[in-house]
């Protein structure tokens, strides 16, 4: 399986200051997996995914995607070699229109996105419907496919989502996940994080649980939501 391996995260530790936000983490995320990172609000989860993708730069340790070195590349270079990110918050830029953001997601590709582009109007048909719509006007969950189906019209080889289900209705919330089972079927690999624990390891494959920066657990999501100590700390029991 280590030529199926597509990131791998090894000894990475991230400072703000002095204050270190992750802490000597190895995570590994092999080809047509999601993968859920789970942990309370300020575990480190968002700062791993930025200093994945080089929003933030990472202190010590390294990054690789598909075999190359990324730790000290650019957040644009990461990109045009094949990682989308969908941001906290979604990203969304309000004033342009639905279409204007999937073109946006295409801006580094030099060949012709017809086909991504006709692909995202048929698995979201609202999406069509409001193509020359302000994005500001859409509803949440309406934001949220429209930001995946933006990191997905780079033709990437996986994405990164920052809390895909934050805000949303618990139909939304459903509707989301079953949208990633259907691209990670796709051979989209994908990489979550996600404090809505439950969902997250009902959906993935495995799952990393972050506490303060640090991997406290890791293995099978069907093995980790089983686990007592992940159900006491995250999914209420």
């Amino acid at each position: 399986m280590e030529q199926n391996k597509v990131l791998t995260v090894t000894d990475l530790s991230v400072y703000y200051g002095q204050i270190c936000a992750i802490k000597k983490v190895d995570l590994e995320v092999y080809k047509g997996e999601m993968v859920a990172l789970i942990g309370s609000n300020g575990a480190g989860k968002s700062t791993l995914i930025n200093t994945i993708i080089g929003l933030q730069k990472a202190s010590t340790g390294k990054i690789t995607f598909e075999g190359e070195d990324i730790t000290r590349l650019s957040s644009e270079k990461i990109i045009a070699s094949g990682v989308s990110v969908v941001p906290e918050g979604r990203g969304m830029l309000a004033t342009m229109t639905v279409l204007e953001n999937l073109q946006l997601g295409a801006y580094h590709r030099k060949d012709d996105y017809t086909k991504e582009l006709n692909k995202v109007f048929e698995r979201f048909p609202i999406l069509g419907e409001r193509k020359n719509q302000k994005a500001g006007t859409l509803s949440g969950g309406e934001q949220q496919m429209l930001a995946i189906s933006r990191a997905i019209m780079g033709n990437p080889k996986m994405i990164l989502l920052d809390e895909p289900s934050l805000a949303l209705s618990p139909a939304y919330v459903d509707k989301i996940f079953k949208i990633l089972v259907e691209l990670k079927n796709e051979g989209l690999t994908i990489v979550l994080s996600e404090q809505n624990a439950r969902k997250a390891l009902q959906y993935s494959d495995r799952g990393y649980v972050l506490d303060l920066g640090e991997v406290a657990l890791s293995g099978a999501s069907e093995q980790l939501i089983k686990n007592p100590a992940v159900i006491s700390a995250y999914l209420g029991g």
